[in-house]
This record gives structure tokens, sequence and C-alpha cells, in this order.
């Protein structure tokens, strides 16, 4: 059975090289007939702010009911198989965009059990990709002990106990100036290509 695929993109421009990788990683899907949905976090104009019900929701056990994006995200998670982020790092995290998203729509009741032990309703997904965009070398943040921290808050974290696999592919050296001696935008097309070809594996 060929899975179906959930992409959170996550860039401000459509100039970038995490744009070009989204471009790449949806024909790799589409070549090979996967079903894809996609959030873009900010062509949606997806709310990335906390209100003081949904604070107090998770907080203070007040069921206040969850916005109608938030429903519409956690929906289209718990309709696909396979779960994809592509986002750069910006200050060693994700954007402010996809932070809010996991604040939003990782909610008690839906990522965590709510606290009179009634199950959480987020399915465990068979895998979990996150296709990242990095200024840095991979060395280079392999070395200073940033990888290892980022696999902490991405896979141990935010999705801890509910994916059965995660990768994260790193693509290195993406700011302008790198990225225009290195000319990689066709090299990272291909590769974001070749790892959704690679999902029904």
């Amino acid at each position: 059975m060929t899975p179906k695929v959930h992409i959170v993109y996550c860039h401000p421009s459509e100039k970038s090289i995490t744009n070009t990788i989204k471009q790449g990683y949806i024909e790799g899907l589409e070549e090979e007939n996967i079903q894809y949905t996609i959030t873009d976090l900010y062509k949606s104009n997806f709310n990335s702010d906390i209100s003081e019900e949904e604070y107090l929701r998770e907080n203070n056990n007040i069921p206040y009911p969850l916005a109608e994006e938030v429903i519409l995200e956690q929906e289209k998670i718990n309709n696909a198989d396979i779960l994809t982020f592509i986002f750069p790092l910006f200050w060693m995290d994700v954007p402010s965009k996809l932070v809010g998203y996991f604040a939003r729509v990782f909610t008690k009741g839906f990522k965590y059990d709510y606290d009179d032990g009634k199950l959480a309703s987020m399915r465990t997904i068979v895998k979990t990709n996150f296709l990242i965009s990095a200024g840095s070398n991979y060395d280079d943040l392999e070395k200073d002990g940033k990888v290892k921290a980022l696999e902490t808050i991405f896979i141990k974290d935010r999705l801890a106990g509910k994916t059965k696999d995660a990768r994260m592919y790193f693509f290195e050296k993406t700011t302008y100036l790198k990225e225009k001696e290195l000319n990689n935008r066709k090299n990272y097309f291909n590769l974001a290509k070749n790892i959704a070809k690679e999902t029904i594996d």
C-alpha cells in the first residue's frame, strides 16, 4: 500500500534553497505517484501565536475549543503515514512560525494525553523526515554538538512516542554567498527528490 505524506513547509522566501528542496521533494513524490498534502505556513498565514485561551487550555485544563486551523492540521497529520518537515535553521531552531505550529497543533489531547487519562488522538507516524537547510557546514554542526541537540529537540521531544522512524537530512552551506560559490541548488533539488522517491522503502 502506497503511503500518504503530509508536508509542513516553512520559509518566507520563494527564492530560497529551502523552496528548491521542497520542489525537489514534491517532484519525487509525484514521480512515484505518492499522495501528499502540504501546509505552507507562510502562504497559509498560519497564526503562530498562542492565545490566552490556548495557554489556559494546556496549563490550567480549561476546556476551550481548538481553533479551526489547528483542527485541520491535526486531521492532515492523522490522515498521513509519513510526516515531512522542510525548513531552514534559524538560530539553531526551526523558524518561529514552525515553533508556533508545534505549540498550537501538538496539543494536549492530540500529542499528549489528557490529565484525566483520556488518550491523545494523534496517530503514530510510520516515518518522520526533517529536511533542514543550514548555512553552516554539517561537520561543524556535528563537532559542536548541535546535530545531537537538534535530534533531541525534534525527534526525542517534539515527536517523542509518535513516530516509528525519524530521519534528519541536512543541506549545508545554504547562505547566499556560499550557495553562489558552490552552486548546489540543482544538487539539492535532486537530493530532496531522491529522499521522496525512497519514501516507500
